[in-house]
């Protein structure tokens, strides 16, 4: 009699030989899979149309492409422009008026030293006239020949030469003041400073930079140390973020320029959406390097009421027996106390940050124009976004915002128009920044500001025995200066009252910047998420006794 055997052997058996049969068919079936995927990838094409160029993408894998910036790139358009006109201005009359798609022995060549599709380099070249070459250039083997396809597909192979190079040696390449470019756009993912170096010795005397950054987290004040890290200045978390964004970034660009005798003139810097954009001329002098002290400063907040207080770096003053001849000197410091004198509460320190302008009126004027004169897709928004930039007081560095002074001492929210028209009446400037549509610039000092919140609390009081100590110490004094909240006549700004679009709402989910192109990334390079698994496991080793120790460390963690 033969014996049974038990039932999961039994079973074990039978699922052996039916895989074992079924091998060749799974098999089969995987390839057959992966043939219509390859198959539909291939098919997977996508042309995209911005402005007068049309580019096509084969994978969204492979290049990056962004709808998000169609404004970045639609206001750098007309940034060149600008810039390709007043080259051939210079050059006197000319036979007849410029135009764009035509290649000009003198006119301006540019630099896209990140170019993903070519879509950018496209347009510089379809777009604007006087430009004599537009050099696309991408690390990645995938992105060159997009590139060339989109080159290619919009006839404007005699304009763009397409380069595949690392970033910044195609610049370093091109130190040479006979080969420098005459604007070098730089827009990459995340912070930029790793190309700022090369970018600062390659483009030429009076050139034009055009820096993106789109790390706003360390921007803005999440992670301070990262910022210092990356730009060289701490950030700081403060309502006036954004526009202390553009001033780290812009106060980075010069402390690279400085180390080669060169120095920036900020001609338009924007907060926009998820990032920033400046506009900078590099020119050489030693002796106005000497000048860079003046143009930063330490950025002083309170913990208590974010009262913010600015301490310059160095002063210039003119010789009094040579007004020709500057004079240079060290302020005195620290420019607060201790404590803050409005509520008492400690101090964080930050920067350094550029103090001087960050906007070029004349050239916003002329960039208005122009933006009038053409036709771009964001064509309404360039509009209110300048029109802000031209409201804003350039010699205010930094602003308040209403909702937050009212927050502080925990009364109920006072009108834009309110706020500005006290103000106004007491004699003081008061602009819009176009970095949040809350806020509110002004020279009038911070004890003002404090006094027409004091003075707004007696019209809406508030429960005391409920208030924090900052605030408490804020209201427990009497307003020095009398205020007068009646609407002034400018209190209503000429943005405003066009119906400009100057802050525009997000116009779908998930407005941001999108995820980097695996294209962009070297062979050996892994994903950030991937690459850091078990870094915490990695960095620890277990000793004898069972504790962990790093690796550089004689300490338990």
């Amino acid at each position: 009699m033969t014996q049974r055997l038990p039932v999961f052997i039994q079973l074990r058996r039978l699922v052996a030989s039916t895989l074992k049969r079924n091998t060749l068919d799974v098999k089969t079936i995987m390839a057959s899979t992966c043939v219509e995927e390859n198959t539909e990838a291939k098919q997977n094409i996508v042309t995209i149309e911005e402005g007068q160029a049309k580019v096509i993408i084969e994978s969204a894998n492979n290049v990056f492409y962004n709808p998000v910036q169609q404004f970045n790139r639609d206001i750098s358009t007309a940034v060149l422009t600008l810039l390709a006109n007043e080259r051939l201005e210079k050059q006197g009359p000319q036979e007849s008026k410029p135009q764009a798609g035509i290649r000009y022995e003198n006119g301006i060549r540019v630099l896209e030293a990140l170019s993903a599709t070519g879509l950018r380099s496209i347009r510089y070249a379809k777009e604007v006239p006087g430009v004599k070459e537009v050099v696309a250039n991408d690390i990645s083997e995938k992105a060159v020949k997009s590139i060339q396809t989109n080159v290619a597909h919009n006839g404007v192979e005699e304009l763009v030469t397409t380069t595949q190079s690392d970033a910044g040696m195609l610049m370093y390449q091109h130190k040479h003041p006979k080969d420098r470019f005459d604007a070098i756009d730089l827009d990459p993912y995340g912070c930029p400073s790793q190309f700022l170096d090369s970018a600062v010795q390659s483009v030429a005397d009076g050139g034009l930079l055009l820096v993106t950054s789109t790390d706003m987290a360390v921007l803005a004040g999440n992670t301070p140390e990262t910022c210092y890290v990356k730009y060289g200045a701490v950030s700081l978390r403060i309502r006036a973020c954004h526009e202390m964004a553009l001033r780290i970034l812009l106060q980075c660009i010069e402390a690279h320029a400085n180390r080669y005798g060169r120095y920036i003139v900020p001609l338009l810097s924007l907060s926009v959406d998820f990032y920033i954009r400046v506009f900078v001329r590099v020119f050489s002098g030693p002796v106005h390097c000497k000048r860079t002290t003046s143009k930063l400063a330490m950025v002083f907040t309170c913990v208590g009421c974010e009262s913010v207080t600015l301490q310059p770096l160095g002063l210039v003053h003119q010789h009094p027996d040579k007004p020709h001849i500057d004079k240079f000197s060290l302020p005195s410091a620290p420019s607060v106390g201790v404590t803050c004198e409005h509520c008492g509460h400690k101090h964080r320190i930050g920067g350094p940050v550029w103090s001087a302008n960050i906007h070029d009126m004349d050239f916003v004027s002329k960039l208005e124009t122009i933006v009038q004169e053409r036709e771009f897709g964001t064509k309404k928004r360039m509009q209110g976004m300048l029109a802000l930039v031209s409201e804003e007081l350039p010699d205010v560095p930094l602003y308040y915002t209403v909702d937050k002074l009212c927050s502080t001492i925990r009364s109920e929210t006072m009108s834009l128009l309110h706020f500005r028209s006290a103000l106004l009446n007491a004699g003081y400037r008061v602009s819009l920044s176009h970095a949040h549509k809350n806020s509110v610039k002004t020279d009038a000092p911070v004890s003002f500001l404090w006094d027409v919140m004091r003075a707004w609390e007696q019209i809406h009081p508030v429960r005391r025995d409920r208030l924090p100590s900052h605030a408490a110490a804020i209201l427990s004094r009497t307003p020095a200066a009398t205020i007068s909240f009646n609407l002034h006549e400018k209190a209503n700004p000429e943005s405003r009252q066009m119906g400009l679009v100057r802050f525009q709402e997000n116009p779908q989910r998930y407005w941001g910047p999108g995820t980097r192109a695996k294209a962009s990334l070297p062979s050996e390079e892994l994903p950030k998420r991937k690459k850091n698994q078990g870094k915490r496991n990695r960095s620890l080793s277990t000793s004898p006794s069972g504790k962990h120790f790093r690796d550089d460390a004689s300490v338990p963690v």
